[in-house]
């Protein structure tokens, strides 16, 4: 005969339970970087649309968009470090930083709305009070280039220590617009410096561009990789920089 099965109702709209980074993201990621974000809720959810979750990341902030996870009770947002993002210890932005834009709904599998409240940016079982990941979008670049005439050395001071080893054709040089090639090019710490073919004359008007190498690796200028600081390319200047000339 039939038996009967007592039925307890689902009253409850599922809630944020905590949001982390992905297994094993630490350190600093750069430019480019894809960094998982990963929202538990209190029950299995469902996902229609894209959902979003915004994250504070300095003078720009990211609009990161749903990647996968329905049917779980695990949400996955996948985050690609952009140009100007910069912050030492990543964190959503606010508790209604989790979002449902037109379309898009997170549901229990009754269908009740889920409650998308997070917990107050660094407070327990939100995303920067756990795990400290800084985000370093900034891109070194020329924070001034001098000369002293008598010479045939150039320094380029960057605003940040970099590595690599560029091609010396990769930099053009002009002095009183005419080409002076560049022989060789150093890197060290935070400076770039370039010998020339010919000698620098007093009062000589000196510019100079760089186009980015197209052979990647070693050959590219990056930021020196630290605690703080992630290896951002330094990206073609193709607009003359000035050069302060000291006469001799």
């Amino acid at each position: 005969s039939n038996q009967s099965v007592t039925v307890t109702d689902d009253v409850s709209a599922p809630t944020v339970s905590s949001v982390a980074l992905g297994s094993g993201t630490s350190g600093v990621k750069g430019i480019g970087d894809v960094v998982p974000i990963e929202i538990t809720f209190s029950e299995v959810v469902v996902v229609t649309g894209t959902p979003t979750i915004e994250l504070e990341t300095g003078s720009s902030d990211a609009t990161v968009s749903y990647t996968s996870g329905t049917g779980t009770n695990k949400l996955l947002f996948n985050y690609t470090v952009a140009n100007t993002h910069a912050t030492s210890d990543l964190a959503y932005k606010a508790t209604t930083s989790l979002a449902t834009p037109s379309g898009a709904t997170i549901r229990d599998n009754l269908g009740t709305a889920g409650t998308l409240t997070l917990a107050s940016p660094g407070a327990s079982n939100s995303l920067s009070q756990a795990q400290n990941l800084v985000i370093d979008g900034v891109r070194p670049s020329a924070s001034s280039t001098a000369a002293t005439a008598g010479t045939k050395i150039m320094t380029i001071t960057m605003s940040e220590s970099v590595s690599g080893s560029p091609d010396a054709t990769d930099f053009s040089v002009l002095v009183n617009s005419s080409a002076n090639v560049v022989t060789a090019a150093a890197v060290s710490g935070n400076t770039i410096v370039l010998t020339l073919t010919d000698v620098i004359p007093n009062s000589a008007t000196v510019t100079w561009t760089y186009a980015q190498s197209s052979s990647g690796g070693s050959k590219l200028i990056t930021g020196a990789t630290s605690s703080s600081n992630a290896a951002n390319a330094v990206v073609s200047v193709t607009s003359n920089q000035s050069v302060t000339v000291t006469d001799d």
